[in-house]
């Protein structure tokens, strides 16, 4: 006879394989450990993934705070450097053509 006549004869075929498939207590905690252990595994890699992404995105926004740093260093100074009154001067006389007025063709006109 083969397998499956014999199956037939002792009963259903979901008896035997219910009876195949049921756990002992023990082996219901060792299935039950493993899966803890595995998902455990797996957040442990999850989080340390995540982690690293993070620490690179820290790095990443670190470099650029200190690179604007930086940047508005250099503009203070070219400020300061503009405000300075000889160098508004230089730059009205240089590219605008402009020019010192004489004290007689000063007119003060008072409010």
């Amino acid at each position: 006879m083969n397998i499956t006549a014999k199956i037939l004869q002792r009963g259903s075929l979901v008896q035997t394989l219910a009876s195949s498939v049921v756990l002992t207590n023990a082996q219901a905690w060792v299935a039950t450990l493993f899966l803890s252990v595995l998902f455990s595994a797996l957040s442990v890699i999850y989080v340390s993934h995540s982690s690293r992404t993070l620490t690179a995105g820290i790095q990443q926004m670190l470099a650029e705070q200190n690179r604007l740093h930086i940047q508005w260093g250099q503009l203070l100074l070219q400020k300061s450097t503009w405000t300075m009154q000889s160098q508004v001067q230089h730059t009205a006389e240089g590219k605008l053509n402009m020019i010192m007025p004489d004290h007689k063709s000063v007119v003060i006109v008072s409010q």
